[in-house]
């Protein structure tokens, strides 16, 4: 038998083998994909962060002609604050670690309605092109592009297949009357709206914008 520890010889044929290939990976993770204004964190009801990535998966969805009304994620697929500086691509995958897939799910007026009081019991979550208050932990005001939410309408919510399966409790989502799974990861979207951003020279510095206002501020960051 032998004993694996630092004195064990390195076998110069494993590293010439894959040294080519982690050569290519360390070069792909450690291109600049943005540059920042400062330190970006999620919070709730709403971050900076939070509505980063919304509008940045919105603006992608639609790059790719993806129909959809509103943009819906989770708060915890949001794992790390993006640093004040240059990014590098390997933080957006420790931004978002899992292999998510971009889904729309079309569901009615009433459900969308319940969608968005999962949102409210949990103090807020990522979301665009949507807003409403939470007050006494029920979602109130609820718009969609501007819009008084209609109960008589269907609404097309992009999220990912996570929530689309019902994780993080949001069993709503399987109530949909059409579902749709679509080829572009999550993290890939967002990389995409980030080298738009970066091939304009614009520095990221996203806003709060009262998408969503609530009457206690919850702040587990």
């Amino acid at each position: 038998m032998y004993s694996i520890n630092k004195e064990l010889p390195k076998d110069s044929s494993v590293l010439n083998f894959y040294q080519p290939y982690k050569s290519k990976i360390d070069s792909q993770m450690n291109r600049a994909v943005a540059h920042t204004a400062s330190e970006i964190k999620r919070g709730r009801p709403e971050g900076r962060l939070n509505n980063l990535t919304a509008d940045g998966l919105a603006f992608s969805a639609r790059n790719h002609n993806i129909d959809f009304d509103f943009v819906h994620i989770n708060y915890k697929t949001l794992r790390v604050p993006l640093p004040v500086g240059q990014i590098k691509t390997f933080k957006i995958f420790e931004l978002m670690p899992f292999e998510n897939n971009l889904v729309t799910v079309k569901l009615k007026g009433s459900d969308v309605f319940e969608l968005f009081q999962y949102m409210a019991r949990l103090g807020g979550d990522p979301i665009s092109g949507a807003s409403f208050k939470i007050e006494k932990g029920k979602a109130t005001e609820i718009l969609i592009a501007g819009e008084i939410l209609n109960f008589e309408k269907s609404y097309i919510v992009l999220t990912n297949d996570y929530l689309a399966n019902g994780g993080d409790g949001a069993s709503v989502y399987l109530k949909t009357i059409e579902r749709k799974n679509h080829s572009v990861k999550q993290r890939d979207a967002f990389l995409e709206y980030l080298n738009q951003l970066q091939s304009k020279g614009t520095l990221v510095n996203p806003r709060l914008d009262a998408r969503i206002v609530s009457d206690k501020v919850i702040d587990d960051e």
